[in-house]
């Protein structure tokens, strides 16, 4: 029973971390700004990606691979959806009109 425990609090943590890399890997390239409301979001749900493996049948080393590729994959798909929902935030240059002369 405590094997069992520490076997599977072992798997979380793998799956956690697994689940942890894309958000880490988007917040380094757009420098902090990835979203500290989406880190459990994205925890969450590698997490649970990560657990349909087993259940859907994919057990063995097959299924062990699987379900970290999908503790990655869904938090990854989950970020790029994001990102492509948000406009373009382009900085653009705010033009000032110039003064007109106030005719007399």
């Amino acid at each position: 029973m405590l094997f069992d425990l520490i076997f599977l609090g072992v798997f979380t943590l793998g799956w956690l971390i697994s689940a942890y890399i894309p958000w880490l890997a988007l917040s380094i390239a757009t420098r902090g700004r990835a979203g500290l409301v989406y880190l459990p979001l994205c925890l969450f749900s590698g997490v649970v990606a990560a657990l349909a493996v087993p259940v859907l049948g994919f057990d063995g080393r097959g299924g062990l691979a699987l379900s970290f590729a999908a503790a990655f994959t869904v938090p990854a798909a989950l970020l790029a959806a994001r990102r492509l929902s948000l406009p373009a935030s382009s900085p653009r240059p705010r033009v000032e009109p110039e003064p007109r002369e106030i005719p007399r």
